[in-house]
């Protein structure tokens, strides 16, 4: 009995586990190179969702503050439109009408 077929496949073997080794090497090394360009990768900003408030129309503000004028609090309103630096409601910014409107709320109990 010889041993030189043994010895061939083991050097076969080892080949292959080499060759199987490389090609692991290679793909570790790939993904690691991934994972290192992703977390030295700035952070994507932290998104809070915000409560969708409801988008007010002059329209809106419009109603509820003729409301509350013609309620008898027509000086109470214009005293809220001056607070929020206008002198009328055409000049009042679209972005305070929520504020003017729970300011409003007193004005109706007043």
């Amino acid at each position: 009995m010889t041993i030189e077929p043994t010895i061939t496949k083991l050097k076969n073997a080892a080949e292959l586990i080499s060759e199987a080794m490389n090609e692991l090497s290679a793909f570790i090394e790939n993904a690691e190179t991934k994972q290192v360009s992703t977390e030295n990768a700035a952070p994507a900003p932290a998104t809070v969702a915000e409560p969708e408030t409801p988008k007010l129309s002059f329209e809106d503000v419009r109603g509820i503050l003729a409301d509350i004028a013609r309620a008898g609090n027509r000086e109470g309103v214009k005293a809220l439109l001056e607070k929020y630096g206008a002198s009328k409601l055409s000049a009042l910014d679209p972005k305070c009408y929520a504020d003017v409107l729970k300011d409003a709320e007193g004005l109706k109990n007043a």
